[in-house]
């Protein structure tokens, strides 16, 4: 034992050390750190032995190849097989696959095998558009038009369609004749809608010229990209059964309400157009004519003014009207003693006040 002050080594027996007289606390072997660390190392494998044993382990016979029985591997295969086919399921019958899937049998014109897929896929997605339309389309080229707008007609109704759906929509209502409810619902969509759906809008008539009140008679025209027009004058409301414009119509003298709608190649109509002509006509002032009055003693030409637009109808003796003699040139003055009745009429109509001269040649 080493002495406790001096470090030196004591033989076992003495009490104090020779060296530097120290008191030596004799314990037993055991008990010291010194020992419990030889013993440690004694009782310790070396690694070289730990290798030889493992391999040792690994090396025996007996543990060389794990043994399966014929009914142990048929039931890991079946795991695994069972395993696989779930995964490959839940691949298979994912909403993207699915949806994916049912495109190509529509595109392969498969349209019930389509349908079937695209429902299948709705059950994981029921809100989705493209699917929804997908699904429409189906069922429009099997035959089931009215199934397809009920599919569709949640999403127009909750104005959450895209442009997709609206054409499909409007499509299947023109096959099915409801002509009125695409003009309705084009008319309340944005404009992206419109834009997308142009071929089923009816343009409105546009008539020229333009409402309001005249002096003269006009010619009324009607056009718009329409295959016809229907209307009507009186201030009703025009039907398919009233009038087709087919060409200019004259407006006279009076109030004329024209009420029109157009009919494009889809047959479906336009918004009906109102407008009020009043054609209020003046007639002309009644005619200048020269010489004044009189009694003459000389041949003499009688001639009368006439305004532009206007013809100046003439008669001895009598009262003109629209079959007496059209002044046309100056008139000589007959013998004797004679009354010269002239009228104008306006291009209009109009007639003016008759003008009366008295003349009497003598020569």
């Amino acid at each position: 034992m080493k002495c406790p002050k001096c470090h030196k080594e004591v033989e076992k027996g003495f009490l104090y050390c020779p060296y530097c007289l120290a008191e030596i606390p004799w314990v037993r072997e055991f008990s010291t750190v010194e020992t419990l660390m030889k013993k440690e190392q004694q009782n310790r494998p070396s690694e070289k032995k730990q290798e030889t044993e493992i391999i040792k382990y690994f090396k025996h016979p007996k543990r060389r190849k794990l043994k399966f029985s014929r009914k142990q591997l048929l039931c890991l295969l079946l795991c695994a097989a069972t395993l696989l086919g779930f995964f490959c399921y839940r691949q298979l019958n994912t909403f993207s696959a699915l949806y994916s899937r049912a495109k190509k049998q529509y595109a392969q014109q498969n349209y019930e095998e389509a349908q079937r897929i695209a429902e299948n896929a709705l059950d994981k997605n029921p809100k989705n558009e493209a699917a929804n339309l997908l699904l429409a389309k189906s069922m429009a080229k099997s035959g089931d038009k009215r199934s397809a707008l009920l599919v569709l007609r949640p999403f127009i109704q909750n104005k959450t369609a895209g442009t997709g759906i609206y054409k499909e929509y409007v499509k299947l209502l023109t096959q099915e004749g409801k002509t009125n409810e695409v003009r309705l619902i084009l008319k309340s969509a944005d404009r992206e809608v419109q834009n997308a759906c142009a071929e089923y809008i009816c343009e409105t008539p546009v008539s020229n010229p333009a409402p309001g009140t005249y002096t003269t008679t006009q010619t009324l025209k009607l056009e718009g990209n329409c295959q016809k027009i229907y209307y009507t004058l009186d201030g009703s409301t025009p039907t398919r059964k009233s009038k087709v414009y087919t060409e200019p119509i004259i407006l006279r003298e009076g109030t004329t309400e024209l009420k029109a709608f157009g009919v494009n190649d889809k047959n479906i109509e336009s918004d009906v157009i109102s407008r009020k002509y009043v054609i209020v006509l003046n007639a002309p002032k009644a005619p200048k004519v020269t010489p004044k009055s009189g009694d003459y003693n000389k041949k003499t030409e009688i001639k009368i003014t006439v305004p532009d637009g206007c013809k100046a109808y003439y008669a001895f003796d009598s009262e003109p009207d629209l079959n007496s003699t059209v002044y046309e040139q100056p008139i000589s003055m007959p013998v004797g003693y004679h009354r010269l009745n002239v009228i104008l009429v306006a291009a209009n109509g109009k007639t003016s006040k008759m003008t009366a001269m008295e003349y009497y040649l003598q020569y």
